[in-house]
């Protein structure tokens, strides 16, 4: 036996729950469960899920300094299944923007429905409840984003509370400034996510770093936001709008780099859902900010 198949020996293997049987019965304190189909096929796909996160690390650990990162790892090393859920994930991208760039239009531009939400200023308010609900829902409910229809179905209220939110930031603007601001917005967009898929920067390997910048950027805001209610000070909104603008910048090409894949963080391919509402969120704030800056020059 050579010297490398005596050390492959010494190698643990994957970690793996016991396998279950399907009538099994397993005490729990003072219970007793009998084992179902539905638990035993739950068992195998954790089973599965660790043997592929298994994988993954022994791969990450044999590549030497001189291995392209590029290198996709995981579910990720299949091109097809690559391929297949990034086109998942831009298509519904592109026609969750495409509704919210219309509702945006129709306020716009129908003189009633802008009035209407004036008038009724106060049901953005029930659009931020509706989307701080659904997003929460998609992002720590499994069924709620990955079982259809429901998973659609949350999409969809999201979508169409965050639409209404974009819209009704906008109304207050003037066309030029809107178009200006989609017009930048999408700039941006297609930069950082150039730039994210293609660059050696690596942001998934630096999420410390993330969060230190996120929460200091946050506390900013709050205390900005705070400093400009007792004082009429229009640098402090713009400053404000950068700081979001920056945040938000940030946000879109870590969340890029997870979906593309290859990085230190991965989403898994069948959570297509939460990968398209993490960018399409990104977006849609990104352009509030950039809006709110846009307004803020020209009034100067």
């Amino acid at each position: 036996m050579s010297v490398d198949q005596e050390a492959q020996r010494f190698i643990p293997g994957p970690p793996q729950l016991p396998p279950l049987y399907k009538g099994q019965k397993i005490k729990s304190g003072p219970y007793t469960t009998t084992v179902t189909d539905e638990m035993v096929e739950r068992r195998e796909r954790e089973n599965e899920q660790l043997y592929r996160t298994w994988l993954e690390q022994q791969r990450r650990r044999q590549m030497g300094p001189g291995d392209d990162e590029s290198d996709y790892v995981g579910d990720f090393k299949e091109e097809t299944v690559r391929r297949s859920f990034i086109r998942k994930v831009f298509c519904l991208l592109s026609l969750q923007l495409l509704f919210t760039t219309g509702i945006i239009a129709f306020f716009l531009f129908v003189e009633d429905a802008k009035k209407f939400m004036i008038i009724h200023w106060y049901l953005w308010i029930i659009a931020l409840v509706c989307f701080t609900i659904s997003y929460c829902a998609i992002s720590f409910s499994e069924s709620a984003r990955r079982k259809p229809p429901f998973n659609y179905i949350w999409l969809c209220k999201l979508t169409l509370a965050m639409s209404y939110l974009a819209a009704f930031a906008s109304v207050f603007y003037e066309i030029e400034i809107i178009l200006m601001a989609l017009g930048m917005t999408t700039v941006i967009t297609l930069g950082i996510g150039l730039i994210a898929t293609f660059s050696k920067f690596d942001l998934t390997m630096r999420t410390g770093l993330m969060m230190i910048v996120g929460l200091a950027s946050i506390v900013a805001i709050f205390v900005l936001i705070i400093v400009s209610l007792f004082t009429v000070m229009r640098i402090l909104h713009i400053v404000i709008s950068v700081i979001g603008m920056f945040l938000l910048s940030m946000y879109l090409y870590f969340d890029v780099q997870t979906i593309m894949g290859g990085r230190r963080i991965e989403i898994n391919p069948d959570e297509v859902i939460f990968a398209t509402v993490q960018i399409y969120v990104d977006v849609v704030l990104l352009y509030q900010y950039v809006l709110m800056f846009l307004g803020l020059l020209h009034h100067q």
